[in-house]
């Protein structure tokens, strides 16, 4: 019966050991491990909250909220992303370009919801952050366009998603003007006017 014992207390001394994380990076590693598979959002909330426990930086922070945030978002609770994405907004010492990229997220969610005046109003709050702004980490391995080029484009998008095919193009047209507009974009914007009905 001791042996039994033992055994019992062996296995779950070494399941807690599974689960339990000695640092901030294999906490957030586990998390976005299992976002990858696009499911259990669950069980990556609770390694990105793990993660909140270690974080000493504002940026560690972030990156930990925003991917709460984009687990709610992925599983369609949409309010609750939203609620998560402002909660970036608050850490102090944070920098334009986290506010900026959850800005085009509370943006995202609102075009989900096919609310785009509210979703165009989200994203025009990134054209009126002063300064340049630019991507964090997270949106520079994905290639992103700055986020200003970025919201002016989503902006056009949902124009042309309520079949409000002239504001869509005068819309996609400034982003040829934007300074922070790269090559790439403007060609987007050359083919997004070229198939503006699709």
């Amino acid at each position: 019966m001791n042996k039994q014992l033992l055994v019992v207390v062996a296995v779950l001394c070494l399941c807690v050991g599974i689960e339990g994380f000695e640092n901030y990076k294999e906490a957030f590693d586990s998390g976005m491990k299992k976002t990858e598979g696009f499911a259990p959002y669950q069980a990556a909330r609770e390694d990105f909250n793990s993660a909140l426990t270690f974080a000493k930086k504002p940026e560690e922070i972030a990156d930990a909220i925003f991917e709460i945030g984009e687990t709610f978002y992925w599983e369609g609770n949409y309010q609750q992303a939203r609620q998560e994405y402002l909660k970036v907004t608050g850490i102090s010492n944070i920098n334009a370009d986290y506010i900026a990229m959850v800005q085009i997220r509370i943006g995202d969610s609102f075009t989900a919801e096919k609310n785009y005046g509210q979703a165009r109003e989200e994203y025009g709050k990134v054209l009126t952050m002063s300064g340049k702004v630019g991507n964090t980490s997270k949106r520079r391995a994905r290639d992103a366009s700055l986020p200003k080029v970025e919201a002016q484009y989503k902006i056009a998008e949902t124009y042309r998603a309520e079949g409000n095919y002239a504001k869509a193009k005068e819309e996609f047209a400034k982003i040829q003007q934007m300074e922070d507009a790269s090559e790439k974009d403007k060609v987007e914007v050359k083919y997004r006017l070229r198939f503006i009905y699709r």
